[in-house]
């Protein structure tokens, strides 16, 4: 029995950004208040029961090892199930802008398969399955106003912003989370 859902994934804004010091663990130590808005991707899915485990892609910019099958890989190893999944997915959200538009599916599939198969998987769990696929992916799950620590996995919600109009500009550069921080050159 094919079940279908077709989903938005919100991007986000970061209110306020501080990146402190680099940590042991190879990531830095952030203090910074994220807050979803409206600009977002659309992904339809389709799931099928399956012996065997078979993910297909429908995505025209082609991203390489694309957040949205490592998130149903993880979800469905989380459920210990295999299904037939396929995706479609329409990108508004720029990539590179630090919006989490990658973060933002990865965290749409993580929630609708669960759902799509009939099992649950815990929030704590959905968590740390977020976080194994980065650190903004945790927040997604929730989305809303939130502040967010250590390497941005560790968030606390905050009352609501009040709505209002913002200008998103995307520039076109594109910018790599990890070269980013690497290049702010300190210890």
């Amino acid at each position: 029995m094919t079940r279908r859902v077709r989903l938005r994934s919100l991007a986000k804004v970061n209110l306020d950004l501080r990146v402190l010091h680099k940590r042991a663990d190879g990531f830095h130590e952030l203090r910074t208040v994220f807050q979803t808005i409206s600009l977002a991707d659309t992904i339809a899915i389709e799931y099928e029961p399956s012996r065997r485990t078979v993910l297909e892609m429908d995505d025209p910019l082609a991203i390489p090892d694309n957040l949205v099958l490592r998130a149903a890989r993880v979800a469905l190893a989380g459920m210990k199930m295999h299904a037939r999944l396929r995706f479609k997915l329409r990108k508004r959200i720029p990539m590179g802008g630090g919006l989490g538009g990658g973060s933002s599916n990865a965290a749409a599939v993580l929630l609708a398969l669960p759902v799509l198969a009939g099992r649950s998987i815990p929030f704590d769990r959905l968590l740390d399955l977020g976080a194994e696929l980065g650190s903004d992916v945790p927040f997604f799950l929730t989305g809303g106003t939130a502040v967010a620590l250590g390497r941005g996995t560790e968030f606390y919600g905050l009352p609501e912003v009040a709505a209002e109009p913002m200008l998103v500009v995307a520039s076109g550069i594109h910018v790599a989370t990890g070269p980013a921080y690497a290049a702010l050159g300190r210890s």
